[in-house]
């Protein structure tokens, strides 16, 4: 049964079918969750509230009451390739938050309700001008609205009668890369003491589909029709990752991780038409350390942010090392933090969206996943394969795999599957290990899988399972860490890799204590450093010593070449760049970075 917790809006699937090739999405397939689901009213009473009215959703995950008479069915979301205006939007599909379809009788009709408290407007006239302004766009990481769909809002009159002043119908005419601004004029009619406005959508009510965005509402006094100026400067995108590929990886693998250390990036916009010096802060807490890490602070943006602007925050690499700290797992918060000059203004807190925060759990597991599946996708194929490429950074045991199979109404497939681990997919004989399991369906936990023998892994390898029947089987899908470029599939014997759908398959290598383990040597115990000069150089490296293998990667973790006993390395034939160099000698292994200009 699936779970009333909150979870991120589930599952849009994508159908892998195939016709003479494979390919995926040449249709949408709806995944029904559980029962139908009818829209009610919170236990909130209304209030009559006073303008002015401000709600950029950046301060929670949730909908605070204090504002909204009707929102228990709204989903705040987060996605980092969006360019909302502040941190965090409003989404409208045919899901209510927990991921459960509307399934109106006929399949189309009204799904999700936001409705605002009742705001005394009896005290104002059209001369005080009163405007409700919001920023709107398609979803980009869903199924967008067709031309029949649409996005309203309804004002509620003196008589007590909602009347729409608002529609925007979906279709390509409409689609835009960025948010778009609309202002509302309250007219005589709405000028009374119990006014109320609502967003709505109208679309597909069995799933994740027509889906719209909204962000940024704000009604106040003393405004004109193209007001879309704000004394604010917002966060509006998060880093949540560390890595270049990874979210998350084994926490005895830190000590390696620092040459794979990505930048860490977030995104600040100026919401006024006026120049703004802006300072920040990037850190890190370890709470069971009472541990503070600091990487930048107070630290001045240079140059200063012009009106208008929005501004992509690059802080430097980490070194991950830090937190190898003993133990067996451990909870990293970082956190981001502007000083703005932002303050008080219309009564309503704007700095609320100057700061920022994400953990990572580094613990036992690589992941590429953040842990929330917001869509799904999958096969419906007859013996196909999905797998996902993995590399480590050092030698480990693989003990166990998990893989995240959502709950759905209609999950048809009934058989086992076959686990599969490979070395090299281009060749069979390189398919390390192979049994059957079963599924259990969650939205929320992953089905963990032991390995009936443990085995050691190092460098690149593929984890995945093969299913037995055509019934479309889904796994979860995560899109705010995009690794589709790691997805590759078999139909009819022939292995493809993924270049259609975006996001990260949630399919995850444990690597537990194990009689075969093989750990890293810290490269302080190594017998004798081997130094690599010139670096940076114009892609000749030499090392101080020939060395028993080396193998060289570029930045996204794909091996470009290997070679055993040389002291020389040629990366003349690659572009300027990052590089990186993995070196076994006398048992031992370190990891070099490199830098071609």
């Amino acid at each position: 049964m699936l779970k009333m917790k909150q979870i991120n809006k589930l599952l849009f699937s994508f159908s892998l079918t195939l016709v003479c090739t494979f390919s995926f999405g040449q249709r949408l397939e709806s995944i029904k969750l559980f029962s139908s689901h009818t829209q009610g009213y919170s236990n909130h009473t209304l209030d009559t509230i006073s303008i002015p009215f401000w709600d950029d959703f950046s301060r929670s995950d949730s909908i605070k009451n204090n504002l909204w008479s009707l929102y228990e069915n709204i989903s705040i979301k987060d996605y980092y390739n969006i360019k909302a205006p502040s941190l965090n939007v409003i989404e409208f599909d045919g899901l209510n938050k927990d991921g459960i379809p509307y399934n109106n009788e006929d399949g189309y009709g009204v799904s999700d309700i936001l409705e605002s408290d009742k705001i005394n407007l009896n005290s104002y006239g059209l001369g005080d001008s009163l405007y409700l302004s919001f920023y709107w766009n398609y979803n980009i990481n869903g199924e967008l609205p067709d031309n029949e769909d649409s996005l309203k809002i309804d004002f509620l009159n003196q008589n007590n009668n909602w009347e729409t002043v608002w529609i925007k119908n979906g279709g390509n005419e409409n689609h835009n890369e960025i948010f778009s601004f609309e202002s509302i004029a309250i007219s005589s009619e709405y000028l009374h003491q119990n006014f109320m406005f609502k967003f709505y959508n109208k679309g597909n009510t069995e799933g994740p589909f027509d889906s719209w965005l909204v962000d940024y509402i704000y009604l106040d006094k003393n405004r004109t029709k193209h007001d879309s100026l704000s004394l604010d400067r917002a966060l509006s995108y998060k880093g949540f990752k560390v890595l270049n590929n990874y979210i998350s990886i084994p926490f005895n693998h830190l000590s390696y991780a620092d040459p794979f250390a990505d930048s860490v990036s977030f995104t600040i916009n100026n919401l006024d038409d006026q120049i703004q010096p802006i300072n920040y802060s990037f850190g890190a807490y370890i709470k069971e350390f009472d541990l503070n890490f600091t990487y930048s602070q107070n630290k001045e943006l240079s140059p200063i942010l012009v009106g208008n602007e929005s501004r992509n925050i690059i802080n430097n690499p980490i070194k991950l090392s830090d937190f190898n700290l003993g133990k067996d797992s451990i909870n990293v918060d970082f956190s981001f933090y502007i000083e703005s000059g932002d303050s008080t203004y219309v009564s309503k807190n704007l700095t609320s969206n100057d700061t920022t925060n994400f953990q990572i759990k580094f613990s036992n597991f690589y992941s590429y996943d953040d842990g929330k599946a917001e869509y799904a996708a999958g096969l419906n194929q007859k013996n196909s394969e999905l797998v996902l490429e993995y590399f480590t950074y050092t030698s480990d045991t693989l003990t166990h795999i998990q893989i995240l199979f959502p709950e759905t109404m209609e999950n048809s497939y009934s058989q086992n599957i076959e686990l599969v681990i490979y070395k090299n997919i281009s060749d069979e004989s390189t398919k390390l290990r192979s049994q059957n399991v079963s599924i259990d369906y969650d939205n929320f936990n992953f089905n963990t899988y032991e390995l009936e023998n443990h085995l050691i892994v190092e460098d690149t390898f593929y984890i995945g399972f093969k299913q037995f029947e055509s019934n479309f089987l889904a796994v979860g899908l995560d899109k705010n860490n995009n690794t589709s470029d790691k997805i590759f599939y078999k139909i009819d014997n022939q292995w493809e890799q993924n270049d259609i759908i975006k996001g990260s398959l949630m399919i995850r290598p444990l690597f537990n204590n194990s009689d075969l383990i093989i750990s890293g040597i810290n490269e302080k115990n190594l017998p004798e450093e081997i130094i690599v000069f010139p670096n940076p150089s114009n892609g000749i490296f030499f090392l101080s010593k020939k060395v028993e293998k080396l193998k060289v990667l570029n930045s996204k973790g794909s091996i470009l070449f290997s070679d055993k006993n040389t002291d020389v390395i040629n990366l003349t034939k690659y572009s300027r760049g990052i590089y990186y160099l993995f070196i076994i000698d006398n048992n031992n292994q370190t990891t070099k970075k490199l830098i071609v200009y």
